[in-house]
């Protein structure tokens, strides 16, 4: 976000920051058409993937899905926050940025610097406590873990006292306001009246944003109290699905390593760095997110998930596995073995133990495929094979797809041949309700899937129809005319495509679709870059436009009218003949409209 520097300013920085200029000091660019091409500087690539676009200011990784404005490219391959990498391109370009910005600027900015000061204030409180006598039982408790105090101070941890008010005490003497306090999940409010410490006699690891900013706490009990890790509540600046504990501190070592650990815990992952794993981060639980996977895929595309050992962790590896499988990543699982999770783990076998299982991790496929013939038997082959269909479908990469199949064949003790036959019959079928569309937008208007990106977009007509509306929409006004007098605002079913429009509506008729990465999350930020920067069969004409616009309306009447004959077969089942007959002619002219046979339906 624009933070307190006005937007006609970040606007100025960027117009005089040409991306093209700026990216090739990192990297070598090549000509390739209108756009430039490099390899990756944010994963190991053998193959060009890197595109930059001089007409649309952009860039995008169609490798590992990376994607923005300059600001973007610099706060990542700097490593900086948004408004350093600003003041970064502000000095290059010679453009002061004013000292003073709108009412409402400041007050929005105002009030973040002033959360993350809190935050910072009670994270250095819970680190002083830890090295005082009252935090001894908490050191001792480390100890018991064996975390090293070079990890704990390289993850900050600190110590909540069990007494009920020490931090209310300690931030209202700094003058911040108890309102403030229950605002940033810090203090819970007394029916009586008052408040109370949220966190008590826990031992507190701080959770930052990508940036490294804090963001939340979580307190992990020192005894057998409940629960046993207690996060922040849910709020505007702490949220759990999208955010990964020691991304900040793990992101230099998965670009350099090209992947990534996906841990559960905050404890794995401090353990994992103390015996010299860098590159893992936790998911704060078991409920792993979209969001949690665009975060990961800003720095790779290859993924170990490194769950507890238990029924429930494996369930959940598999629940994050086919989410990063959905977004373009390689992923494996790891098994736990002798341990039951991996902090437990890599303190008995060491690093040693634990680069083996890693090495030795499966592929999402190979571990599905095995917990199926655990659950079933190999004598249910059909079983099996229909769990993990899904998977084997969506595998992108013809080799990884070869060595899965011959995986599959050699375990359920079939040929090959009978395991592809399944994935085509099982594709045909997925297809069939997305192919009443509009199928010619995806034989000749295929935008979002002309080549691989990560985060990849759904396949099907409607997500490709409405990818295509939205590139238009940035492209040119009077087609967002058009599509606005035809459609609305409201239609897109993919939320990041609203989003990204209505963000994009908001700005007026000013706003370039380079400014609009400055108004974006880094997730929207990849997305928007994807659909920028995707090479289309043939050029964008009024009558792509109308196919897609064609295709939205058509794919709406034909939800409407699965919705129809759904309440029609309720109606009939109750006997209610007036509004069988109401729906009856509904559906009659729906399905004259779509041209499509009539069967069954009373008139």
């Amino acid at each position: 976000m624009a933070g307190r520097i006005p937007e006609a300013v970040l606007e100025e920085i960027r117009q005089r920051s040409d991306i093209v200029e700026i990216v090739a000091r990192y990297v070598p660019l090549e000509k390739r058409g209108k756009n430039y091409l490099a390899l990756c500087p944010f994963h190991q690539e053998k193959t060009p993937s890197f595109n930059v676009s001089q007409e649309k200011q952009a860039f995008h990784c169609f490798g590992c899905g990376v994607g923005g404005n300059v600001f973007s490219f610099i706060m990542m391959v700097e490593g900086l926050s948004f408004l350093d990498a600003v003041r970064f391109l502000a000095a290059r370009a010679g453009v002061k940025i004013p000292a003073e910005a709108s009412p409402a600027e400041q007050a929005r900015q105002g009030k973040r610097d002033r959360a993350f000061k809190i935050y910072g204030l009670v994270r250095d409180f819970y680190r002083l406590l830890l090295g005082k006598e009252i935090g001894a039982g908490a050191r001792r408790y480390l100890e018991s873990r064996r975390l090293a105090e070079s990890a704990a101070e390289t993850f900050q941890l600190g110590y909540a006292p069990a007494g009920w008010d020490n931090l209310v005490k300690f931030l209202a003497a700094r003058g911040i306001k108890t309102e403030e306090m229950v605002q940033l999940g810090l203090a819970q409010t007394r029916e009586s009246g008052g408040c109370y410490d949220r966190f008590r006699n826990r031992v507190m690891f701080p959770i930052w944003d990508s940036q490294g900013r804090v963001v939340g706490f979580g307190g992990r009990t020192m005894g057998d109290d409940n629960p046993k890790y207690l996060n922040s509540p849910e709020g505007e600046f702490f949220n759990k699905g999208r955010l990964l504990y020691g991304l900040h501190i793990a992101r230099r070592s998965i670009r350099e390593l090209g992947y990534a650990i996906l841990m559960e815990g905050y404890m794995d992952v401090v353990s994992a760095y103390q015996h010299g794993v860098a590159n893992a981060v936790a998911s704060l639980g078991t409920a792993f997110t979209r969001e949690q996977a665009g975060l990961l895929t800003a720095y790779t595309n290859e993924v170990v998930i490194a769950y507890d050992a238990d029924a429930a962790g494996i369930k959940a590896a598999l629940r994050a596995a086919e989410i990063l499988q959905q977004v373009g990543c390689q992923v494996r699982i790891a098994s736990i073995t002798g341990a039951k999770d991996p902090d437990e783990f890599i303190q008995k076998y060491g690093l040693a133990g634990w680069q083996k299982i890693i090495q030795q991790a499966a592929p999402l496929v190979q571990f599905k495929l095995l917990q199926a013939v655990k659950a079933h038997g190999l004598s249910n082959k059909r079983k099996i094979l229909q769990e993990v269909l899904p998977n084997l479908a969506a595998v992108a990469s013809p080799i990884e797809l070869e060595e899965a199949v011959k995986q599959t064949a050699t375990v359920l003790q079939v040929n090959w041949e009978t395991v592809l036959e399944e994935i085509k019959s099982f594709k045909k079928n997925t297809r069939k309700i997305s192919q009443i569309g509009d199928n010619s937008v995806k034989n000749s208007h295929n935008i979002a899937s002309t080549r691989p990106a990560v985060p990849q977009q759904p396949r099907d007509a409607r997500s490709q129809a409405e990818a295509g509306i939205l590139r238009m929409a940035l492209e040119n006004r009077s087609w967002l005319e058009r599509i606005l007098a035809e459609l609305g605002q409201q239609f897109f079913q993919n939320s990041d495509y609203q989003s990204i429009f209505n963000a994009y509506l908001a700005g007026g008729s000013d706003r370039s679709a380079a400014a609009l990465f400055n108004l974006l999350d880094e997730p929207r930020q990849k997305i928007l870059s994807s659909i920028l920067l995707q090479e289309l069969p043939g050029p964008i004409t009024e009558q792509m436009l109308a196919d897609f616009i064609n295709t939205i309306k058509k794919l709406s009447d034909k939800a409407r009218l699965e919705d129809l004959l759904a309440r029609l077969a309720a109606a009939e089942q109750s006997g209610d003949t007036a509004q069988v007959r109401d729906l009856s002619q509904q559906i009659h002219i729906l399905m004259n409209k779509l041209k499509w046979p009539e069967r069954g339906v009373a008139t």
